[in-house]
């Protein structure tokens, strides 16, 4: 095979084709040998033009939620089941079903509050019912006032590559700190809507 500058240099066509390895499959999983393949251009292209696009976003009507007690796990909750969505969906008691394979992001915002001077450290993690998915996120601070909610925001990319899989979003007190931390909902002035203790935003790449 000649040195790759030595062939003569042409516009690319959607057409045309390029050589490549195949480390992974559709499904995420990794190709043995790594072989060498053909891809076109047109499907490269389609492949770069994808984008997340969101499939819903679902928020808590609870005036307040949270563990019952020091390492007691509490699953959190997002409102009513939505099922608006053909690739995922949602129950009632905050459970995320995936209903197709792909990339998908998601976005977790919660508002956290505690006892006035009690110091709180709240945990945070996705569960798939067998063990947990990605990093634990922390919270550990100390009440300023009793009236004061933080804003806790926790963003996750996943590839889900077995259909029906399930994520269940938990948060827990951990016994470092007070038995407190709950998720409240936040009047606002103005007649303005109520702020959720906990709101999901799921999107996916297409």
């Amino acid at each position: 095979m000649a040195i790759i500058y030595s062939y003569p240099t042409s516009t690319p066509q959607l057409g045309d084709k390029v050589l490549g390895s195949n480390l992974v499959d559709a499904s995420g999983n990794k190709v043995t040998g790594n072989p060498t393949v053909q891809y076109s251009f047109s499907d490269i292209k389609t492949l770069v033009d994808q984008q997340f696009i969101e499939q819903f976003t679902a928020s808590s009507t609870a005036a307040s939620q949270g563990p019952a007690a020091t390492n007691t796990v509490h699953q959190i909750e997002f409102g009513p089941a939505n099922n608006s969505s053909t690739s995922v969906t949602l129950d009632v008691n905050g459970k995320v079903t995936w209903l197709k394979t792909g990339t998908y992001y998601i976005t977790l915002e919660y508002y956290l509050g505690g006892t006035q001077n009690n110091t709180l450290f709240n945990l945070f993690r996705i569960y798939d019912g067998t063990s947990q998915v990605g990093p634990t996120h922390v919270e550990h601070y100390r009440v300023q006032e009793t009236s004061d909610l933080k804003r806790v925001v926790i963003h996750k990319m996943v590839n889900i590559t077995l259909a029906n899989t399930y994520y269940l979003f938990q948060m827990l007190r951990d016994s470092a700190g007070a038995n407190d931390g709950t998720l409240y909902q936040k009047t606002n002035n103005n007649s303005w809507t109520t702020t959720p203790s906990a709101q999901i935003t799921i999107s996916k790449l297409i």
